[in-house]
């Protein structure tokens, strides 16, 4: 909601709201699966993951997020009011939080600012249902597939920017990393895409689409 805003203009958007502002160190929990959540995140600084980890050898990377994005916000006013998945600091960060009583009031108070929090979570739960499409793929190319023709929608160009490390997308996709690896070596010889460590380039867009038919 507030990537092109710095932390002081952040800050200054809550001056009449109660908030808690707290530092991470980098590879600090944020918060544990199963924990209770009744405060909305807002990261003024850094960068935070969120994880469902599975086993020590077996982790789903849900999400990256930076500067100016909110976590939470779905989560605290749930039934459950429970963490579904574990937030990391990624980087050394800073996150203010604000109670969701005092959050409520705060959109009631500001009507401009409750219509870009629902467009911004209208958003997530649309970028959810495409990950749980992606998770109920069969297969590891049927999976990649599916990733690189989204991107493709959401950056409109044959050239994807990889946004995050291949350990981390390996994780989105819920496959292991050496998987990965050998199934982009698959792709390109058959001359579906090609690749580099920041881009994918699609070859052969109508082949990728017809995977996902099959």
């Amino acid at each position: 909601m507030f990537k092109n805003h710095t932390k002081d203009t952040i800050l200054e958007l809550f001056t009449e709201t109660k908030y808690k502002v707290v530092t991470y160190s980098k590879n600090d929990i944020i918060a544990l699966e199963g924990d209770s959540c009744t405060k909305i995140g807002l990261i003024l600084e850094g960068t935070i993951d969120i994880k469902r980890i599975l086993t020590s050898n077996s982790t789903i990377h849900v999400a990256s997020l930076g500067t100016g994005n909110l976590f939470g916000e779905i989560i605290a006013f749930s039934n459950a009011n429970k963490y579904p998945a574990t937030v990391l600091s990624a980087t050394n960060s800073s996150v203010l939080f604000i109670n969701k009583i005092d959050f409520i009031n705060y959109c009631t108070d500001h009507p401009k600012f409750l219509e870009m929090f629902l467009n911004d979570l209208t958003n997530k739960i649309m970028t959810l249902n495409t990950s749980i499409t992606g998770l109920s793929l069969t297969s590891i190319r049927q999976k990649l597939s599916h990733f690189i023709i989204n991107e493709y929608k959401k950056q409109g160009t044959m050239f994807i920017k990889l946004n995050m490390t291949k350990q981390k997308l390996s994780e989105a996709l819920g496959i292991p990393r050496p998987s990965l690896s050998r199934e982009l070596i698959n792709m390109r010889e058959l001359g579906l895409i090609d690749y580099s460590k920041d881009f994918i380039k699609i070859l052969d867009k109508c082949a990728l689409e017809e995977i996902l038919m099959q």
